[in-house]
């Protein structure tokens, strides 16, 4: 016999799985957990079924999360394109930016 987790939010009780999809959530694979920046507002559901409304990336731990959604209204993250580290403002992060030599 086969145990469902449900979900129960804003009135309705759906089948986690299905929850996760519904809510467009991003599914966490756990041999590569996604880089995401520290103040970062996320919605977040664990496996047991508990939804985390309005937390923020670097107050979760992501190998105890099944699934994430950025909240709405804030801009998505880019990944800097040498260390893969997520950036707000550009495709190169500020670290990544001061250790290159722009003196061609």
């Amino acid at each position: 016999m086969m145990c469902t987790v449900m979900v129960k939010r804003d009135g309705f009780a759906m089948p986690l799985y299905s929850f996760i999809d519904c809510y467009r959530m991003v599914r966490i694979d756990r041999f590569a957990l996604p880089a995401i920046a520290g103040d970062a507002r996320l919605m977040t559901v664990d496996a047991s079924g508990v939804v985390h409304e309005d937390c923020r990336a670097n107050q979760i731990d992501l190998r105890d999360v099944l699934a994430f959604r950025p909240i709405e209204g804030q801009q998505e993250l880019q990944a800097c394109i040498d260390c893969g580290t997520s950036n707000d403002e550009s495709d190169v992060c500020d670290d990544c930016h001061a250790e290159r030599s722009w003196d061609w």
